[in-house]
């Protein structure tokens, strides 16, 4: 594992306490097994994903300084996109943005996954091999959206487990 420590480790790092520390005063909104599911789902998706388009034969981009696996690139993994989904469901949820707001609502996360995929590659974070950047538009509604379904899911399936 080829490790160098520079800028774009530390944009990880502070993306990743970012988005912890964002999520810390709201983790008790959610019931305990709803967050670890999602954080467990946000894990597997995002690094079978990552995986897939940063292996061969893809090798579409990658994170951090080589085409290696980083540790800080781990750190984004397990951090970073599971506090970020639940931020992101508890807006969602705490406001009622159901419905048409819902639609506004992915759209309106979807302008700020695009910022911030943009601000990653400008950070030497992400590099792009194969990848482009409009490929990423149609991604951020799919994922956001598979998102809120699965968390009706689960929510769903919780009170039904309460109310027998």
């Amino acid at each position: 594992m080829n490790v160098t420590f520079d800028w774009n480790e530390w944009f990880f790092i502070i993306s990743s306490f970012t988005a912890f520390f964002l999520y810390l005063p709201i983790r008790k909104y959610f019931s305990p097994i709803i967050v670890i599911l999602i954080w467990m789902y946000n894990i597997f998706l995002v690094s079978t994903i990552d995986y897939f388009f940063i292996a061969t034969p893809f090798k579409l981009y990658y994170f951090g300084d080589n085409p290696t696996y980083e540790l800080s690139g781990a750190l984004f993994h397990f951090f970073m996109y599971p506090c970020a989904s639940l931020f992101f469901l508890y807006i969602y949820d705490k406001f009622e943005l159901y419905g048409r707001k819902t639609v506004w609502y992915i759209l309106a996360w979807t302008g700020f996954a695009l910022f911030y995929e943009w601000l990653s590659v400008k950070n030497n974070a992400l590099i792009y091999t194969g990848w482009k950047f409009y490929y990423s538009i149609p991604v951020y509604p799919l994922a956001a959206l598979a998102l809120i379904l699965l968390f009706h899911f689960f929510k769903k399936k919780l009170l039904e487990v309460s109310y027998r």
